[in-house]
């Protein structure tokens, strides 16, 4: 009997000896806690368990000291049981705007059974091109450490991290014969860089200092270290075509096109260029980048690549762009053998009339099976997957969008994404869940509920009300029935299906000014698919919640949420009593309006003063720590203030894109637009003058262009001032009357 045990023992010793935890996994998984709980990972033990037929898996248990137990098959399955147990057992929000270590005091509860979850999505994408300008272009290591702790704690496991690449082209550049400041002149501004590597423009704020571009460089280390410790593989960038001017001059004989000029309005002068991909100096290009960032990174094997993201291929011919994607992934072959390319799908949505299918088709087919990733870019508004015969059998990723240019509106359709999460991780060739928001923003709760769906099984179980629930708890840190009950609300008659995630939102006041909204810029869409009494009730009922709810950070931050949204949708209404009175020319009633208007503005501008998320002076200060003389801090700022406001040129097509509800930008540069807006028409009622329209634009034109170069300056603060939620409390009991109706 002896003897035909001993088999059997000598494979569990076996098996318990491969899946024995590591030291190095220990310790990365415990780093985390600490950094998140700052004392308490001597509360936690870890263990490694095997993966559940090739799915990431993890368990939350308790040990027999007592002791809370998180079991995974990697460092990222602990770090998402050590999130679930802190949302579900201790009743703890931890989001990406969150203070780390969070302030918890006493003894962490156990669990009361074992929880064991798997993951149905093998990839899980995060992060835009764009969000690299919208969000990360000024931020620092203990800023970033923060979020890829967020990221850790979410599952995500396929974060594109473009970070720090110009000191990779800087070198390949100069390999190629290329002059330093070329270069350097080649590249846009830190903000605009995300469209200068997508080939939609260059030189726009350059030369980009030598400074930060050696600043990325040690960032991204740190970064992707980091992310790998914590068991990510990320997304890296790879060649496309796009090259500086001044390769034609090195390489006269070489095909280089000039892209056609004025991507977003832009001058010729910021035009970019495209290498043929018939050419072999393409594939030397790709080939020394490759090696290069293998060389300062490391790599992961998986490229990120968009060819002719908003712009028109050199032809349209399906044969060209099938030796398009054949040369590209070929090259990156040559360099990496155990390369894979991800391509987003927004460039098709976006311009479906060039991108038939038969062009999508080539593409897909000339490159092998398995090795071209497309991320279904916007697939709440439309899944292109169901377009295109799912991509035609390549792998995918369904991605939720969700906001452009950082818009603080709050857009969160969330029975739509999970219902249709759980539909595609039934298609075969879907790979996983993603999101590729332009910038972070006001919606944390449909994100993280992205990634959390895919670790229910089955997927279909997934049950969205007691999700709800469970995230209003833990919002507040404990069963608060106020809480429940406004986010109740807020699922079921804010949240809506209908709410655009596609197309740039605004409240009133970030609307170049109009009499009419509906002939507003595209780039300040304010249509609400709810009743703004609605969202009023919500925020009434939240503010209900007991004392104890009120001390919690996360609560804050929703109330003073709801309350500058639902009061910057009321000023839509004092915007068209306004105008009324003045079509009416009824002059009392008008300086009335228009006196309330510019007072609720300036009233939301407090309340935005009251919380981190919300402050104009942080982002500008965020950008001057950048600059090491007082030039190349006014440089950054210049930058900083820009990108968020005229985009590019005053006047230009792109103004107000990347509007944000921001203390300090809505009384230094939206409100002023509207009191010289309002000023003129005042001017017409008293005089009898006509409106004058062209006077108001060039006066808009030149204050946006001096808010931007700094010459109207105040201080803008960069931390909080006064009492988010008593501030919330007394804006809502004035205007209550007038929101609930």
């Amino acid at each position: 009997m002896k003897n035909q045990l001993l088999p059997f023992l000598l494979l569990v010793a076996s098996f318990q000896s491969i899946y024995a935890s590591s030291p190095s996994f220990i310790k990365h998984s415990e780093a985390l806690i600490q950094r998140v709980l700052s004392g308490k990972a001597n509360s936690f033990v870890i263990e490694q368990i095997p993966s559940e037929n090739g799915k990431d898996v993890f368990e939350i248990g308790t040990t027999e000291n007592g002791k809370i137990l998180l079991c995974g098959n990697s460092e990222l399955s602990v770090a998402m049981a050590f999130n679930l147990y802190l949302r579900d057992i201790a009743k703890v929000s931890y989001d990406w705007y969150s203070e780390s270590p969070l302030p918890i005091k006493g003894e962490l509860p156990l669990p009361i059974s074992t929880i064991r979850m798997e993951c149905s999505a093998q990839e899980r994408f995060f992060n835009n091109t764009c969000t690299f300008g919208y969000t990360f272009p000024f931020w620092n290591w203990e800023r970033w450490e923060k979020y890829i702790d967020w990221l850790a704690m979410n599952g995500i496991n396929r974060p594109l991290m473009l970070a720090g690449q110009e000191k990779i082209w800087l070198n390949v550049w100069q390999s190629f014969g290329l002059k330093k400041e070329d270069i350097q002149a080649y590249f846009s501004g830190p903000a605009h860089l995300p469209w200068h590597r997508m080939a939609n423009l260059d030189k726009w704020g350059g030369p980009l200092p030598i400074s930060y571009i050696e600043g990325q460089y040690r960032l991204q280390k740190n970064i992707l270290d980091r992310c790998r410790e914590l068991a990510m593989e990320p997304v890296l960038p790879a060649f496309a075509g796009h090259v500086p001017e001044q390769l034609k001059q090195v390489y006269p004989e070489a095909n280089i096109h000039q892209i056609s000029p004025g991507w977003g309005g832009m001058d010729a002068d910021y035009t970019t260029y495209f290498l043929d991909p018939s050419e072999e100096l393409f594939s030397e290009i790709q080939f020394r980048f490759l090696k290069e960032q293998d060389k300062l990174y490391g790599s992961s094997h998986r490229y990120s690549a968009d060819p002719f993201n908003e712009i028109d291929p050199p032809s349209w011919e399906p044969e060209y762009i099938a030796a398009v994607a054949k040369t590209i992934y070929q090259s990156m072959k040559n360099a990496d053998s155990k390369a894979r390319w991800y391509q987003m799908s927004w460039t098709f949505y976006y311009d479906s009339e060039h991108w038939t299918q038969e062009r999508l088709k080539a593409m897909v087919e000339s490159v092998p099976k398995g090795k071209l990733i497309f991320l279904d870019y916007a697939a709440e508004e439309e899944e292109f997957y169901k377009r295109t015969e799912s991509f035609y059998g390549a792998p995918f990723i369904w991605c939720y969008l969700g906001n452009f240019g950082g818009n603080t509106h709050l857009v969160a359709p969330l029975n739509k994404v999970s219902k249709r999460i759980a539909d595609v991780l039934k298609v075969e060739n879907c790979l996983g869940v993603g999101a590729t928001l332009e910038g972070l923003n006001v919606n944390p709760e449909i994100y993280e509920m992205t990634f959390e769906i895919p670790w229910n099984h089955p997927v279909s179980a997934f049950d969205l009300n007691k999700w709800i629930k469970k995230y209003a708890v833990r919002r507040v840190g404990q069963d608060d029935a106020a809480a429940i009950e406004a986010w109740k609300i807020l699922k079921e008659k804010v949240l809506l299906d209908e709410a655009q995630g596609i197309g740039n939102h605004s409240v009133v006041f970030q609307v170049l000014p109009v009499m009419n909204l509906k002939e507003s810029s595209w780039t300040t869409n304010t249509f609400v698919p709810y009743n703004n009494s609605d969202l009023a009730k919500a925020l009434q009922i939240l503010l209900e919640a007991n004392e104890d709810s009120r001390k919690n950070d996360a609560y804050c931050f929703d109330v003073v949420n709801l309350a500058r949204q639902t009061l910057g949708n009321y000023g839509s209404t004092l915007h068209e009593k306004m105008i009324k009175a003045f079509q009416e020319k009824n002059i009392s009633d008008f300086e009335k309006y228009s006196h309330q208007f510019v007072t609720l503005g300036l009233e939301i501008d407090t309340l935005l003063g009251t919380r981190k998320e919300f402050l104009l002076g942080s982002w500008l200060s965020d950008a001057r720590r950048w600059g090491k003389t007082e030039t190349e801090k006014a440089y950054y700022e210049k930058n900083a203030r820009e990108i968020i406001t005229t985009w590019h040129k005053p006047g230009g097509e792109l103004v107000d894109y990347a509007n944000r509800q921001w203390n300090g930008l809505m009384r230094s540069y939206y409100l002023p637009r509207w009191e010289k807006f309002i000023e003129l028409m005042q001017k017409y009622l008293i005089s009898g003058t006509s409106f004058e329209q062209e006077a108001f634009s060039a006066w808009c034109v030149d204050f946006e262009r001096k808010w931007v170069n700094g010459q109207i300056q105040e201080n803008f603060s960069e931390k909080p001032k006064g009492n988010a939620v008593e501030t919330a409390r007394r804006l809502f009991d004035k205007y209550k009357h007038e929101l609930l109706k």
